[in-house]
């Protein structure tokens, strides 16, 4: 099998990288990649096909046939995405875009910040996959426009929103049940539709899961037990269009508790919560200008006990910003003019039970985006300033062009820096921190090629490259953090979709990377340097849809004297969808088919074999 994947890459090498997001079955789900619209790139809307940077999109429809269970092993598949899990199903787990780190990959939710301001990291495991429309994942340097943390890329989830009904219905929605193997269950529903004028959706879901034994009985704080998953969660959007602009609204809040492994007295349970929220206002001043004022809101609460009886083991992030932006469109000749500019303000607070020397901070920026089309020609640009009272200031700046040399054939190369902010750990942790730590920061070009000859074929390569300086970096015995690590990172991408007929349609990825520490020539540890991946869809009946992926990892480095490796694994997902009506309909799927034993992380189990039925009603 792993031969066979092999092959399936080299394909890939050969032909490339499909970004479009499609449906198998008939012509009519076919998707150009000129028909999708994304948002998180340049923080306006824009064609993928004429982007300038590397997007992938996973959509609703995607995100309902995959096998996977949560976020994570939803992300593990996607070229430039890797995951690194501390156990399965509610674990601690982290997500790197390109070879970077968990902290220099901004991930958000509706344009919302979620990281902890202590770890730096997102708790991925607390979204749950119900309340999610669809994810753009930008790679490459993006902190021109978003600021601190996305030097690797910036993943958006997008949750789900409201609109008219397609059977012309004021309001529709739907309500999932499903069991899993080993034992888990999880319920969940949602309802949109629009009234007045007035698109609204509401969502919520809970699931729950016994889990297995996370850790090996060689890793440190292992218990011989099932570490088990509780969660609860409530999404919301509401939109207004009026004469004069719109008003909108939207949140996701989820709560979870967590089991893992600790000996004893240690913690073995954590109650997580997330929140990410806005409201804001978009004012139309007339047909090609119009402003936006935003307020924010993004909540990380962590809260460790031992067997159910509290503790006081806390580490709680809250953040709340204003974001104010106005984009005017001209033209000029041949040439169309896009222009963007505004600030964002936002504050950090830490509540920890650890005794910080600081406990709140503010960022403050400034910045202008500059875009232009000539024809067959596209350019982006963009300049950032940020301020941050604790380590002071950071200028970065980014600048792309796409062309479209026959029609379905785009090149693109780009080039732009990135920063990240030291967290709170890494500056005030008692013992083991720094605060004279300086952001790190990096640099990144890439090149690329996407070609869609016809609607059943879609291709795309891309390389690049990424120098990092200032990283931070710690050594025993002290392991106090401090700025002296270089670090390049060289890397590769391709897949290619095909649809075969009507019925048949397949995808094969290949994901190259060469982490190297150039302080001592070594591979950064924990990333990974070779994926490869191959899926099949096959529309068996009108009413049947079956779809096949395999996905092979390659060893990696586990220490950073490179002288352990992680083994390579390869796992097979299967899953079947099957309509009983226009209303009703059955999934049934199966994660890691063949029961592969492998680690993300050392010491610590994915998941084996997991079963998983549901059935869904519309109405």
């Amino acid at each position: 099998m792993r031969q066979w994947i092999l092959t399936a890459g080299a394909l890939a090498l050969a032909c490339g990288t499909a970004q479009a997001q499609t449906a198998p079955g008939t012509d009519e789900d076919a998707t150009l990649l000129d028909r999708i619209v994304v948002t998180t790139p340049l923080r306006r809307e824009t064609p993928l096909i004429r982007s300038t940077s590397s997007v992938t999109v996973v959509d609703e429809a995607e995100i309902a046939s995959s096998a996977a269970a949560d976020l994570p092993s939803l992300l593990k598949r996607y070229t430039g995405v890797s995951i690194t899990s501390y156990g399965g199903q509610g674990a601690s787990s982290n997500v790197q875009l390109r070879g970077m780190s968990s902290t220099q990959t901004l991930v958000l939710v509706n344009g919302v910040r979620t990281a902890s301001a202590t770890s730096g990291t997102s708790s991925l495991f607390n979204i749950p996959l119900s309340a999610i429309e669809r994810i753009e994942i930008a790679k490459g340097p993006h902190s021109s426009q978003y600021g601190a943390d996305a030097m690797g890329g910036v993943i958006n989830i997008i949750t789900k929103r409201g609109g008219a009904c397609g059977d012309g219905s004021n309001f529709c929605g739907s309500v999932t049940a499903g069991v899993s193997h080993p034992w888990g269950a999880q319920l969940s529903a949602d309802l949109r539709g629009e009234v007045d004028g007035l698109e609204y959706s509401v969502g919520g879901g809970i699931l729950g899961t016994r889990g297995y034994d996370f850790t090996l009985p060689t890793t440190w704080g292992h218990e011989p037990d099932d570490d088990g998953f509780m969660q609860g969660s409530f999404n919301f959007s509401l939109s207004k269009q009026f004469d004069w602009g719109r008003l909108y609204a939207d949140g996701l809040f989820s709560r979870g508790r967590s089991q893992y492994d600790a000996t004893a007295p240690g913690f073995n349970e954590v109650d997580t919560t997330t929140f990410a929220g806005k409201a804001g206002a978009t004012f139309d001043h007339t047909d090609d200008w119009s402003s936006t004022v935003e307020f924010s809101s993004g909540v990380d609460l962590s809260t460790n006990f031992r067997d159910g009886v509290p503790g006081e083991d806390e580490f709680d992030t809250t953040r709340y910003g204003v974001l104010a932006s106005t984009e005017k469109s001209f033209t000029t000749g041949l040439v169309d003019h896009t222009l963007l500019g505004g600030f964002e303000v936002y504050r950090e607070n830490v509540d920890t039970t650890l005794p910080l020397a600081v406990t709140g901070r503010t960022l403050a920026a400034g910045f202008a985006q500059y875009s232009l089309d000539y024809g067959a020609l596209t350019v982006d640009s963009g300049i950032r300033h940020d301020y941050n009272e604790q380590f002071g200031d950071a200028t970065t700046y980014n600048i792309g062009a796409s062309y479209e040399f026959v029609p379905g054939l785009v090149g693109r190369a780009s080039y732009g820096t990135g920063f990240r902010a030291p967290t709170f750990n890494d500056l005030y942790y008692p013992g083991y921190s720094n605060p004279d730590l300086r952001p790190e920061k990096s640099q990144t070009y890439e090149v690329g090629l996407a070609w869609q000859p016809n609607a059943d074929t879609s291709v795309d390569v891309v390389f690049y490259q990424t120098w990092l300086r200032d990283a931070i970096a710690s050594m025993p015995p002290t392991y106090i953090p401090f700025n002296v690590a270089r670090a390049r990172i060289t890397g590769f991408e391709a897949s290619v979709w095909h649809a075969f007929d009507e019925r048949w349609s397949g995808k094969v990825t290949l994901d190259v990377r060469d982490p190297v520490n150039l302080d001592n020539g070594l591979h950064i540890p924990n990333r990974d340097r070779f994926k490869a991946g191959a899926e099949l869809n096959f529309a068996a009946t009108d009413r049947l849809d079956l779809s096949a992926k395999v996905l092979y990892v390659a060893s990696k480095h586990s220490n950073a004297a490179n002288t352990t490796k992680a083994p390579d694994y390869v796992t097979v997902d299967l899953s079947a969808s099957y309509r009983f009506d226009e209303k009703s309909s059955m999934k049934f799927s199966v994660e890691n088919l063949f029961d592969e034993t492998y680690e993300t992380v050392a010491g610590y189990r994915a998941p084996g074999r997991t079963v998983n039925l549901s059935l869904t009603r519309q109405f």
